[in-house]
């Protein structure tokens, strides 16, 4: 039994060095590539009558590759920053958060995203629900292919937890890949806005909280992904 402790602890101790490893490099990663795109900027403003128009987008997509690996990097550090600190408790208005994400994401002219219902007041750490809501959304409104997108957020109160659900009309996601996509790294597709971290990132926030995560999907009609969250761990106000 002793053995076995020492062995937890010797893993927990190496999780936790990976954990800091990762977020130093993703930091330091993250302000070069900022003075990487700083000098872009200037080399356009400065020389773009000179080195022509093929020149400026060939420099516009290297803004573009830059810009999706920031965004990779940001995902790493939330992705290590989980569990590593405790959670705070806020008390938080979900019609008021998710509001918040639909007016603050980039949502097509063809896309609507609305609430039906009426969500909850929960007591939980404000910023560890706004990345679970903001990633199951963002996904659904980016991954939308029809020409009429819709995405619905919604919950059903129980006894123990409440089940909340966004759901899209977009692509769908095949049977086989229900489980994958929950794992590091993982995307289903090419998306500029993708870095195939944001639905690990939803999970690891929904394991510290003793929730689950699940969708039902079928191709070409859309998705639903449905997550909980207990009672005891996000009261109700």
């Amino acid at each position: 039994m002793r053995q076995k402790e020492q062995l937890l602890l010797k893993l927990k101790n190496q999780n936790e060095q990976l954990n800091d490893y990762a977020h130093l490099v993703s930091h330091d990663l993250k302000s070069s590539l900022r003075s990487l795109s700083a000098l872009l900027t200037w080399v356009k403003e400065d020389c773009a009558e000179k080195i022509g128009e093929e020149s400026v987008c060939n420099l516009n997509l290297m803004e573009e590759k830059i810009e999706k690996m920031d965004k990779f990097l940001e995902d790493i550090i939330n992705y290590s920053e989980i569990g590593g600190t405790s959670l705070k408790t806020n008390t938080i208005d979900i019609n008021v958060k998710v509001n918040k994400i639909i007016n603050s994401i980039d949502i097509p002219k063809n896309i609507k995203v609305v609430i039906k219902g009426k969500l909850p007041v929960l007591k939980a750490d404000a910023r560890r629900l706004r990345q679970v809501f903001q990633n199951l959304i963002s996904n659904a409104v980016n991954f939308n292919d029809k020409e009429v997108g819709l995405v619905e957020v919604a919950v059903k109160e129980n006894e123990d937890f409440y089940t909340f659900s966004i759901k899209d009309n977009g692509q769908g996601i095949p049977k086989e890949y229900h489980e994958k996509i929950f794992n590091t790294f993982t995307t289903l597709g090419y998306h500029e806005k993708s870095t195939g971290m944001g639905l690990s990132i939803v999970k690891r926030v929904l394991d510290l909280y003793g929730g689950d995560i699940w969708l039902e999907s079928e191709v070409l009609k859309g998705t639903t992904f449905y997550f909980t969250l207990p009672k005891n761990k996000a009261n109700e106000v």
